[in-house]
């Protein structure tokens, strides 16, 4: 299977962007895998007004059209723990609930399965004026009931709202069963996890961020503070000690959940470093400088100790080494806007398929410094930024993003909402618009932002354009920009984005 969208130059299949980027296990990428993947029961309606049991019965058969497999609450309790739901299950908990029978108190770990509660009356964020005050609005709901998912539903429409900050508008005139398949599927099979320390190989107090080598770019993030802050696009963070919890206990844990974060952002900024660019081999040169390879399986192996990956640029096999990559990153729940860089500033590599993750001198990762939810997103745009370096060295040696990825290395910039697609940059191309809606930290987002990266780059081939950069849109969720540089994203942000969280 080769990971494109209609339209898109596949040119990686999905199994080898796995490789590269360390998932180990196949991920549903289209919205029907999605479906057959996911198990779902629905709690006991007890305490739920007419509308709220109206609207799960039918919630209910279009999930089953859509080829989910919905059971009976008691058929998904676990025969091995009273009480409990099996694991990767979705429960849906409809109307009103109670003290010691939310949800969560029938799940045995809240990281493997997705909660979502209906709710009875509009949309608070319709009442919202501003972008952080939407947020914040569906924040407390999704606490109080420790869900990752809340349905708002009133008389004339029903509202999907995700604690990633998404608000989706659904039933006006759009068929139920449409809406849930290409919507709320995507939402429940590929729901937010925060990263843990855990998963990386972590090397605290190991980045010295006063260096040398990292000033220009610590510069650029400081520089490009101000007017991030005057584009509004980088909402702040949602504070646990501001959201209201049931009791102590319901309160340890969606602490839990979220890795002791002291709470959640919205976006991020990177500025990946430079690294050399290895120009691409054609099929004869590989040979000769490698040996016999295999260019018919998933297109990515490992040779020696390094990664390579075959590429098909305009009818042409290419063999390409993937480099490993470094990314100055901002900490997750830092203000963005304003950032102190001896704090704020991390530095993430991956490394032939693993993920590294350095901490600043004087920092503690369990307090001060956790890594970005989006973590794979920014290493799948990085490794693709220097996959694009080593093939356009060879296709067009003058191109300037990989001469100025080779001196300066590339920005990379991410906010909740949308662009505005006339202003598209010279030699950059917009992709994802048809991908499932999932949110920035899943699996999925980062295979869709490598693959469509590197279909970008084809097409600019075909159309004999100079690539310079993409856009990655998420539907439902946000932006990520490639650029020179964070100063220039943010100018260009300023005149071209739309709001920051859109009700849709």
């Amino acid at each position: 299977m080769r990971v494109h969208e209609s339209g898109d130059l596949g040119i990686l299949t999905d199994a080898g962007i796995r490789t590269i980027l360390g998932i180990e296990k196949p991920v549903p990428l289209s919205s029907l895998a999605m479906a057959k993947k996911l198990r779902v029961a629905f709690c006991p309606a007890l305490t739920a007004s007419d509308r709220v049991r109206r609207f799960s019965a039918e919630l209910r058969e279009a999930m089953r059209e859509a080829g989910v497999t919905v059971m009976d609450f008691e058929d998904a309790l676990d025969p091995a723990r009273p009480g409990k739901v099996r694991e990767g299950m979705v429960i849906v908990a409809p109307g009103d609930l109670r003290n010691g029978d939310l949800p969560v108190d029938h799940v045995a770990n809240l990281r493997t399965s997705t909660l979502v509660g209906i709710v009875d009356g509009p949309c608070p964020a319709d009442l919202a004026i501003s972008a952080q005050e939407k947020l914040n609005s569906i924040v407390r709901m999704l606490a109080w009931n420790i869900v990752q998912v809340v349905i708002y539903v009133d008389d004339a429409s029903w509202t999907v709202c995700t604690m990633n900050g998404a608000i989706i508008k659904c039933g006006n005139g759009t068929p139920m069963g449409r809406e849930v398949f290409s919507t709320l599927v995507p939402k429940l099979a590929a729901p937010v996890v925060p990263p843990h320390a855990s998963d990386f190989d972590l090397h605290e107090g190991t980045l010295d961020i006063s260096a040398p080598e990292f000033a220009p770019y610590v510069e650029d993030f400081v520089r490009s503070g101000e007017l991030w802050q005057r584009s509004g696009l980088l909402l702040f963070h949602t504070s646990m000690d501001r959201l209201e919890f049931r009791n102590a206990f319901y309160k340890r844990v969606a602490a839990a959940y979220l890795d002791n974060r002291s709470g959640m952002s919205y976006g991020f900024l990177a500025r990946q470093l430079p690294s050399p660019v290895r120009r691409a081999l054609s099929r004869a040169e590989a040979e000769a400088a490698l040996g016999t390879l295999d260019w018919d399986g998933t297109g990515v192996f490992r040779h020696g100790h390094a990664l390579y990956a075959v590429v098909q640029v305009n009818g042409e096999p290419l063999l390409t080494e993937i480099p490993d990559v470094r990314v100055l990153t901002t900490r997750s729940g830092c203000d963005k806007s304003n950032l102190q860089p001896m704090r704020d500033l991390a530095l993430m590599e991956l490394v032939r398929g693993r993920v590294v993750f350095r901490t600043p001198r004087g920092t503690n990762v369990r307090v001060d410094c956790r890594p970005s939810y989006d973590t794979l997103v920014i290493l799948a745009h990085a490794v693709g930024n220097a996959i694009i370096a080593n093939l356009q060295a060879r296709i067009a040696p003058a191109a300037r993003f990989a001469e100025w990825f080779r001196l300066r290395g590339m920005a990379l910039a991410h906010w909740h909402g949308s662009v505005d697609g006339a202003g598209t940059p010279e030699g950059h191309y917009m992709h994802g618009e048809n991908n499932p809606p999932v949110s920035c930290s899943t699996h999925q987002s980062a295979i869709y932002a490598l693959a469509g990266k590197l279909s970008t780059f084809a097409r600019s081939v075909a159309d004999d354009v100079d690539f310079s950069g993409d856009i990655h849109i998420e539907p439902h969720h946000g932006t990520n920009v490639t650029g020179p540089s964070l100063v220039a994203l943010a100018e260009w942000a300023l005149r071209h984005t739309v709001a920051p969280v859109e009700a849709r």
